[in-house]
Order: C-alpha cells, then structure tokens, then sequence
C-alpha cells in the first residue's frame, strides 16, 4: 500500500537532520514593489510616567512592524528620513496614566491610549481610535489598529489579529500550540504525552479540529479556544485524519478507513456522518473545502501515484488537477478561491506550489536549498501562505509572501514544527 496516505503523520520524520539548530531569519527580497509610505510619530506621553512611556513604545513597535509585515507599507519615524519616503499619511497620539477616579490602580490598571491616521502633510483627520487597554492587552489593541489602519488605506481585511496553531515535538508526542501571525504570544494547547496532529480552525475561530491518539486509538477531537476543553468527534477504526472545516462551520471534511482504504466523508461536528464523497480502490485523502464550499480539492492515487483532484460537494465531477510531479498532497485553496496551494514531491524533497485553481501557471515557491517544505495555509489575506521546512536541520515554520517573493521565519527552536493552519 502506498505510504502517502500517512503524510500528516510520518512526512516531517523524512528528513530530520540530527545536528544542533540554528535560528535564522530569512529575508528574500525579489522585485521592489509601490508602497504606501506612512510617518509613525512617537506618541505623547500626558500622564503615568514609566509604565505610560513602555506603552507608547509598545504600541509604535508592534503598529509599526504590522504596517511592514503586511507587505502594503513602507514605514519611517522621522519628517527627515534617511530613505526619503515621500509619506502619505502620518500616525500619531497620546497616551495618558490610569483615570485618578479609576476603581483599579497600580500597575495593572488601564492607560488611555488615543491613536490618529491623518493625510501628510495637510493633516486631516482620517481617523481616530480611542482604547483603554490593560497590560496584557497591549499587544492584542496595537494589532486591532493595525488591522484598522490597513483596512482603511487598502479597503482589505488586516491580519494582525490571526494565529497559526502547529503541532510541536517528535516521535510519539507532539502538542498543539499557537502562535501569533507575528511569532509573539506563544501558546501550548494540549499536553496528554500524545501524537496531536493536523489542527482546522473551524470559521468563527472558536474551535480547532485536530487529529490525536490522546484515548489510545486514531480520533477526530476539538477543541474549544474560549476555554481549552477537548471532546471527541469521530473515532472510526482506522484513519480519522485530515479535518477541514465548512466555510460556514456546519461541516467538516475528513479522510476514514473504517471501510478499507482512506475516503473522503463529510460529517457534522458531532461527527455524524453525513454524506461519503468517494468510492474507489484507491487511498483518497487530504480533503480541503473551496471558499465557497460547494467544490473541494483532496489527493487521490487512483491513476498510480499522488495526484490532485476536484469533486463538488455530492461526490460528483471528479476532474484531475495536478499532472506534474509525482506525489502531490496537502492543497489547501486561497481565500479568494483563485488559487491553490500544495506540496509536492521532486526528487529527494518536498517543495510548495502555488497555482492557479484551474491547474495553470504552477509556480514552485522553495527549491532544494529549503530542504523539505510541507504543509502550507494560507493566511485570510491571500496575500500570504505558512508552511514547515526543514531547511535549518529541523522542521519549523516560515511565512511566505506571495506577491513580493519574501520569506520570514515564524517560529523557532529545537522541536520539530508541523501541520500549520492560519486562523481566518
């Protein structure tokens, strides 16, 4: 039986390297492209002394770097920049100490903080956003108006808010964390000394989906971001792997082999089974909806090797989509539905793909010097895409810009990094 249909699993063990880590960042600059030149002034400090200070350098930095990472913007703190940009808008504000009135004080009680988007040089007032965040919330507000301030100059949702949920370790324990879009704010998920594996956040972002052996055997279970609980959805015998939740939250994708080889199913979130979508002596698998939800791409090896295919929801016409390569897995579809995502088998390694949803213009996104890259996701933007590569001896994850050719590494580490899902 062909191995492929194991690849959530056993792919990252493929090509571990043994050697020590070494942490790096990787920046790919390809063509320049026109940018949004924006001026951050540092904000007024009114009130609060120490603690006022910190929070307005906070905000700045993360505002800033948000700006930047979006690829829309180019970013300067000075009227008389080195760069010479030729700003646009400028970002300014306050911030001012805990309200004298205020029933909580000290240092964890809430500052003021006012931030403004205004054109440059005329000064008009674009925008202005007014907060009182706690200490911990810091972050999570500079984010909010970063997402603010990108959705005003370029009508498009920001990502500032997003996380990417992975699973971590090796051998016969791997944990879900999360992590921010940033690489800040990471989190651990589950510790039950298992193998929890290929997480799906489900549209509203309230629960992730994720494949474990946490009761003994192969199960479907989810689990609750508001307060941790985990509860089984499905345990077939055999494989429950590779959930991919509805666009409207109302169904998952899986891949089950209670009935033989690996096919694709949909069930409830209960894990009633609604509908199988495939019947083949082939092993059928890794299942991911369109955005519309009315087709979905998986892998099948019904003509040999790994390919590609498309069906709608009913199970029916079924055309093929990849006839490059000779292993080809993992497609997850871009938001806007245009574009497909893969990963793909060249010789010794495994490379991502990006194409169009017809099947044209296959673009190969890392070569040999990224060693094996798997598993990618789009970010809600389809701007950018997170995968796992073991370019550095061990499997961690970097993000990928898609219109500027960029890379920039997410996590890091010694522990073997797999399965990134983007939240919408």
């Amino acid at each position: 039986m062909p191995v492929f249909f194991l690849t959530c699993v056993f792919w990252p063990n493929m090509a571990l390297a043994q050697g020590r880590h070494t942490e790096v960042v990787i920046e790919h600059t390809g063509t320049a492209f026109i940018k949004t030149d924006v001026l951050i002034r540092d904000l007024d400090v009114l009130s609060g002394g120490v603690e006022s200070a910190d929070a307005a350098n906070l905000m700045n930095r993360i505002v800033a770097n948000d700006l930047r990472l979006s690829g829309l913007f180019l970013v300067g703190f000075s009227e008389e920049n080195p760069d010479s940009l030729k700003y646009e808008f400028t970002i300014e504000g306050t911030v001012e100490g805990p309200l004298r009135d205020a029933a909580q004080t000290g240092e964890n009680a809430p500052v003021t903080i006012s931030l403004n988007l205004l054109s440059y040089p005329q000064r008009q007032l674009l925008m202005n956003k007014r907060y009182r965040p706690l200490p911990s919330q810091m972050r999570a507000t500079a984010h909010h108006f970063a997402n603010e301030v990108i959705h005003w100059l370029s009508g498009e949702p920001g990502i500032c808010l997003t996380r990417v949920v992975f699973s971590r370790g090796s051998g016969g324990r791997r944990d879900l964390y999360v992590v921010d879009y940033d690489g800040e704010g990471l989190l651990r998920l589950t510790a039950n000394r298992e193998l929890n594996l290929c997480p799906d956040w489900s549209p509203d972002g309230k629960e992730i989906a994720f494949t474990s052996y946490r009761d003994g055997e192969q199960a479907l279970f989810s689990l609750n971001t508001t307060n941790g609980k985990v509860r089984r959805v499905i345990a077939r015998e055999g494989l429950n792997l590779g959930a991919s939740w509805h666009p409207g939250g109302e169904e998952l994708l899986l891949a089950l082999s209670h009935g033989g080889n690996p096919e694709i199913y949909r069930i409830t979130p209960q894990g009633k089974i609604i509908k199988r979508l495939t019947v083949s002596k082939a092993i059928e698998i890794s299942p991911s909806w369109a955005p519309g939800g009315r087709d979905l791409v998986f892998t099948s090896d019904r003509t040999g090797t790994p390919q590609l295919y498309i069906i709608d929801s009913d199970g029916a016409g079924r055309r093929r989509l990849t006839f490059e390569g000779r292993y080809n897995d993992s497609a997850v579809w871009s938001p806007s539905g245009d574009q497909i995502v893969y990963a793909t088998r060249s010789g010794n390694y495994t490379q991502i793909v990006v194409m169009k949803s017809t099947g044209e213009d296959r673009r190969v996104l890392t070569g040999r010097r990224w060693g094996n890259s798997e598993d990618p996701s789009w970010a809600p933007d389809g701007r950018h895409i997170v995968f796992a590569s073991d370019r550095s001896g061990v499997f961690k994850l970097y993000v990928y810009d898609v219109v500027e050719d960029t890379f920039r590494q997410l996590t890091f580490g010694n522990d073997p990094d797999i399965t990134p899902a983007w939240s919408h």
